[in-house]
């Protein structure tokens, strides 16, 4: 019990309030249908980022990989552009007979009439005379 005084000498006695649950009523199934739906909205709002993130990441590592063989790609690309260069380069000279009769001579071992061919020991190219 408490006292509480008023302006007289004469104190009143009131009942100390129990601390009793609160009593089921509108007011506390009210506050309990608010948190029960707020979980509710932060769960599937939770669920949303994570669905959300995951898309996000696989699209990431989606973008990493093509880059990537985008890379691969284009070296590729120049090493066959540097070939066909070289390709078209030798076809050029493939047409000049001058380089083309060396070209079957050092090949294919063949020689001018009344030319003579010495493979000598040590030598890469073999050595020519004409008469």
């Amino acid at each position: 019990m408490e006292v509480h005084k008023l302006n007289s000498n004469v104190s009143v006695l009131k009942p100390k309030q129990s601390q009793m649950p609160p009593k089921p009523g509108p007011h506390n199934y009210a506050k309990k249908v608010h948190r029960r739906r707020m979980a509710v909205i932060g769960i599937v709002f939770a669920i949303i980022l994570v669905v959300f993130g995951v898309q996000i990441f696989n699209a990431h590592r989606t973008y990493a990989n093509t880059m990537g063989q985008i890379e691969v790609s284009k070296t590729k690309l120049s090493k066959q552009k540097a070939i066909q260069s070289d390709l078209k380069l030798e076809v050029a000279q493939l047409h000049d007979t001058n380089y083309l009769e060396k070209y079957i001579r050092e090949k294919y071992m063949y020689s001018k009439p009344g030319e003579q061919i010495y493979n000598l020991p040590g030598d890469v190219k073999t050595t020519t005379i004409q008469k």
